[in-house]
C-alpha cells in the first residue's frame, strides 16, 4: 500500500505491522534515514539477527531468499533482511519469496533508487493489502524528519533558524540522520539552536568561496574562479563537495529560468522554490536569471555532473583533475560569450 506524507506518522507509529516495506526515489538520505529509523524501532523491543544483501543477489538465489524469510531464527526472535539496490523487475521467484515471508519471524526492508511507474516491483509493493510504499524524493519536504528530530532531543529554536537547517538539510548530499547528529555533538548540553550555531556546525556551507565559485563559472572568470577555488582547497573543502555545491547552484538557476521562461514573474518564481532560497543568493541567482542564457547553464550542470563523476574515478590527484575540468569548462563559457 502507498504510504503518502501525511500517513508517514501512523507507519512509524507501528513499522512491525507491516512486514516489509519499499523505500524508492532520488533522495537517498531520506531513504536511508527512515531505513535507521524502522530497524531502531523494531530492534528497541525485540532482537533481530540483521541480514543485509543485495537484490540482484536475491534475485538471481531467490531460493535462498526463500528460506531466510520463513524460516524461525535460531538464535534471535527475528530477522530483518535488507535489499538494497533494488530494480524496477521483480522476478516471479523473489515474488514468491517475499509473499511466503512469515512476519512472525521476519521484516523486510527494500530500498530502490528511482522506479518507473511501470515498475512491477513499485506497482506489487502499492497494491499488497499490508506491505508499505513509501517514495522518497529529493522536492519532498523535511520539516517534519528535523522537527521531530529536535523535539525528541528538547532542542528549541526560533522560524528563521528551523528554516535555514531545513534548506542546508535539504540541499545537502550527506545523509540526514548523522547531520542531525552531528550538530546535536556540536551543542552539547545547549538546547537552543541559532544561525551562529549552524553556521559553525555547517561551516563549509557557509564559505563564501562557494559562492563566488558559482559566479566564476557562470561569467566564465578564469581568475575569479582561481581565487575562489584556492580559498577553498586551502580550508581543506573537498573538490567533489565544491563541485556539489556549484551543481546545487546551478540546478536552482536553471528552475527559475525554466520558470520564467514560462512568463512566471522572477519574485514569484523565487518565492516557489523549495526549500527556500538561501537569502545571501536571491540578489546573485536574480541576476543570472538575466545574463546566463538557458543553454548554457544546461552545459554547466552537464559538465558538472560529468567533472563529479571523474574526479571520484581518478587515481591521480583529485585536485588537479578537478582544476584541469574546471578551466576547461570555464573556456567553454568564455568560447559562448564571444
Amino acid at each position: 500500500m502507498k504510504v503518502t506524507a501525511s500517513k508517514l506518522k501512523d507507519f512509524f507509529s507501528n513499522p512491525g505491522a507491516y512486514g516489509s516495506v519499499l523505500l524508492y526515489g532520488n533522495d537517498y538520505s531520506r531513504i536511508s534515514h527512515y531505513s535507521q529509523k524502522i530497524i531502531n524501532l523494531l530492534t528497541c523491543k525485540e532482537e533481530f539477527s540483521v541480514l543485509r544483501t543485495e537484490f540482484s543477489h536475491a534475485s538471481k538465489e531467490p531460493e535462498q531468499l526463500f528460506v531466510d524469510l520463513s524460516t524461525v531464527p535460531m538464535f534471535h526472535q527475528k530477522s530483518l533482511v535488507i535489499l538494497t539496490d533494488a530494480k524496477d523487475s521483480l522476478s516471479p521467484d523473489l515474488r514468491t519469496a517475499v509473499d511466503n515471508l512469515n512476519p512472525c519471524h521476519c521484516y523486510v526492508i527494500v530500498q530502490a533508487k528511482e522506479l518507473s511507474s511501470t515498475s512491477s516491483l513499485r506497482t506489487y509493493y502499492n497494491n499488497h493489502v499490508m506491505y508499505a510504499a513509501i517514495a522518497c524524493y529529493k522536492e519532498d519536504n523535511i520539516n517534519n524528519i528535523v522537527a521531530e528530530f529536535l523535539a525528541e532531543n528538547q532542542v528549541t529554536y526560533n522560524t528563521e533558524t528551523f528554516a535555514l537547517l531545513c534548506n542546508l538539510l535539504q540541499t545537502s548530499n550527506a545523509c540526514i540522520q548523522p547531520e542531525l547528529e552531528k550538530l546535536l555533538l556540536y551543542l552539547g548540553t545547549k538546547r537552543n539552536l541559532s544561525i551562529e550555531d549552524l553556521q559553525e556546525s555547517f561551516a563549509a556551507d557557509f564559505d563564501p568561496a562557494l559562492d563566488d565559485i558559482c559566479v566564476a563559472i557562470a561569467d566564465g572568470n578564469l581568475k575569479s574562479f582561481n581565487r575562489a577555488a584556492d580559498a577553498l582547497l586551502q580550508n581543506k573543502i573537498a573538490a567533489v563537495l565544491i563541485i556539489r555545491s556549484s551543481i546545487k547552484y546551478f540546478m536552482t538557476l536553471e528552475y527559475l529560468l525554466r520558470k520564467v521562461r514560462s512568463g512566471c514573474d522572477i519574485n514569484t518564481a523565487v518565492k516557489s522554490v523549495q526549500p527556500p532560497i538561501f537569502f545571501r543568493l536571491v540578489a546573485q541567482l536574480k541576476k543570472h536569471v538575466s545574463t546566463v542564457p538557458y543553454q548554457m547553464v544546461q552545459l554547466i550542470l552537464r559538465r558538472l555532473h560529468e567533472a563529479e563523476v571523474q574526479c571520484k574515478l581518478s587515481d591521480s590527484s583529485q585536485e588537479s583533475m578537478f582544476r584541469y575540468l574546471m578551466y576547461s569548462l570555464i573556456l567553454s563559457i568564455q568560447q559562448i560569450r564571444r
